[in-house]
């Protein structure tokens, strides 16, 4: 099964689910695994080279950074053999106080998210739709990112990109500069729990993380 077949069926009936998922998303947590993603951003950087933008090359090592909360798309082969599909970076809020209100619910946010060149936006969308479901597990109100709002020689598909984006339901809450001194776009894109993306994808990621100070950030 294709991701856009992934996406499609995302919001079917629940099937099975489980370990005979076509896609499984779980912690990098070896250093193989880490490696692995690590050259798929690098292999992603050279597909944008060749299209105008630059990609920090912090990005590649933040991969490989033991305390950075990395998580793998797998697309998984009738024979079990799984091939990387995309991967990003989760930083998560701590628990608001007990006398918070609803609507300081905790957020996720998602950090320097790459799909490999050879996958389509379909790859990307099926992210998406599990971020917005984890999010929604961990009782988090949002998910938030940022996306490049403008590079020289880019724009053309960094407009793609942003189009996508909001296409799917992402709201551009601001533009800044990061801290990379890039200009971006801040996104943010409601929580919903996706009845059936567990038929589609196999999720193995802990709902919290395993130490008080892993990857914590507040909201932007």
């Amino acid at each position: 099964m294709n991701a856009t077949s992934a996406v499609a069926a995302a919001t079917a009936p629940a099937g099975t689910g489980g370990a005979g998922a076509p896609y499984g998303m779980r912690p990098l947590t070896t250093a193989a695994d880490r490696a692995v993603a690590a050259a798929l951003v690098e292999d992603r950087a050279r597909w944008l080279a060749a299209r105008g933008i630059t990609v920090p090359r912090h990005h590649i090592a933040a991969y490989r950074a033991p305390r950075a909360e990395a998580v793998g798309l797998f697309e998984v082969a009738t024979d079990g053999e799984e091939q990387l599909a995309g991967c990003l970076l989760l930083h998560r809020q701590s628990q608001p106080r007990f006398e918070s209100t609803d609507t300081e619910r905790p957020r996720l946010r998602v950090s320097l998210a790459y799909t490999a060149p050879d996958r389509d936006d379909a790859t990307g969308s099926l992210i998406m739709l599990w971020a917005t479901d984890f999010a929604a597990r961990t009782g988090a109100a949002t998910v938030r990112g940022e996306a490049p709002a403008s590079h020289t020689g880019g724009d053309r598909t960094l407009g793609r990109l942003l189009a996508h984006l909001t296409s799917f339901g992402c709201l551009i809450t601001g533009t800044g500069h990061n801290e990379d001194g890039e200009r971006v776009a801040w996104l943010e894109l409601q929580s919903e729990a996706r009845r059936g993306l567990d038929a589609m994808v196999h999720c193995t990621v802990p709902l919290h993380a395993a130490g008080p100070a892993l990857n914590q950030a507040g909201p932007r």
